[in-house]
């Protein structure tokens, strides 16, 4: 390191040789100013790292000298020791307040003022290294910050990709099936899972960039009138062979009083496909899961509930487990998620954006799942 400059600031030559004089001993480059005006113009030029400045100047006074170099970016953390023969309290406070970082009265004690310039300079050395790890880490975020943004970019075009493959199976599956009188009855099991599972990697691709786009708030909602109960009976329809397939049994449970929302149904109906398809795979065989079409009570607007007698879930994961970044650390304290975890996570910001709530009960391990949401009138 090289040695700390120190910039002295008076109007009056003899004061500036007093103060040199005393810090002649110290391993100080010291420079010299004798107005405020040239002190700017020093410190422009060349930063010190410390300046020792004179109240009482005429033109611009040390105050004012003081506040200009406390309002820079550049020059605030340089230290400023206000050295003044005013020793009343309103000046000190004045130093204080234009920024000064200590002040000395006037006639200077040499010992006070070798300790004084120490400390300051030792505290901003702190500074100097707490900016620079500051800068350090800002880059390095940004850095990460770029390549999230690459990362996520790559794994959108992929994902989206995904699609036509997966479609071109699903197609010749479906194909395959209409043959089904050639087949024996597993083979035709087989076959139908295959489908399902199609099925399931269509909707977890979905799920992946309709997040993307409600996080990037670029999701626009078809909004219409909807039943609800009209909805989850189409639902209920569609994952009725599934949960057959498993020997799980489904059913509806409906208010005839409710009223047509205001909501983008593909997306709801979305919603409700994953709570069914999650009951479906967390429900044992023999087991029962009912839809539940409601109005909440005291209050416009309708609730669905998909309550199921299956693995359930300890407390402490409700809200958890319906963000996305949790998912491998549910898995890793053995909370089964299966592959909806994404799918919750595109329930949540689904039923969010609608202006709804969504959330989870259960007793415990062993006791099954409520998983429900609540939409506005």
């Amino acid at each position: 390191m090289g040695k700390k400059s120190v910039l002295i600031v008076d109007d009056e030559e003899k004061n500036i040789k007093l103060i040199k004089l005393m810090l002649k001993a110290e391993d100080y480059r010291l420079f010299e100013a004798q107005s405020g005006e040239e002190a700017l113009r020093a410190v422009a030029e060349t930063p010190p790292d410390l300046i020792l400045l004179d109240v009482m100047m005429p033109g611009i006074d040390g105050f004012e000298v003081c506040r200009s170099l406390k309002q820079e970016e550049q020059t605030r953390i340089i230290p400023i020791v206000m050295v003044t023969a005013l020793r009343e309290r309103e000046h000190r406070l004045a130093a204080l307040k234009a920024g000064a970082d200590d002040f000395l009265s006037k006639p200077v004690d040499q010992t006070e003022l070798v300790v004084r310039i120490k400390s300051l300079l030792r505290i901003k050395s702190y500074q100097e290294d707490l900016l620079n790890s500051y800068r350090e880490i800002s880059q390095k975020n940004q850095k990460l910050e770029e390549l999230e943004q690459a990362k996520e970019g790559l794994s959108h075009m992929i994902i989206h990709d995904l699609r036509n493959p997966l479609t071109a199976i699903s197609i010749s599956l479906e194909m395959i099936l209409l043959q089904k009188q050639n087949m024996s009855d597993d083979q035709l099991e087989n076959l139908r899972k295959c489908v399902n599972y199609c099925s399931d990697l269509n909707r977890l691709i979905q799920s992946l960039l309709d997040i993307r786009r409600m996080e990037e708030g670029k999701m626009r909602l078809q909004k219409e009138p909807t039943d609800l109960a009209t909805l989850s009976e189409e639902s209920l329809r569609q994952f009725k062979p599934r949960a057959d397939l498993k020997g799980v049994a489904i059913s509806l449970a409906n208010s005839d009083t409710i009223a047509n929302l205001h909501m983008d149904r593909e997306i709801i109906k979305r919603v409700v496909d994953n709570l069914l398809n999650n009951a479906i795979r967390h429900t044992p065989e023999g087991g029962e899961i009912v839809l539940r079409v409601d109005t909440p009570s005291e209050q416009d607007g309708g609730r669905i509930r998909v309550i199921d007698n299956g693995d359930g879930l300890p407390a402490e994961y409700h809200e958890r487990i319906f963000d996305k970044f949790e998912q491998a650390d549910l898995k890793g304290k053995g909370v089964s998620v299966g592959r909806s975890g994404l799918g919750l996570a595109f329930c949540k910001m689904a039923v969010e954006v609608h202006g709804g709530r969504i959330w989870v009960e259960s007793e415990g391990l062993g006791k099954g799942c409520t998983f429900g949401f609540e939409l506005p009138g």
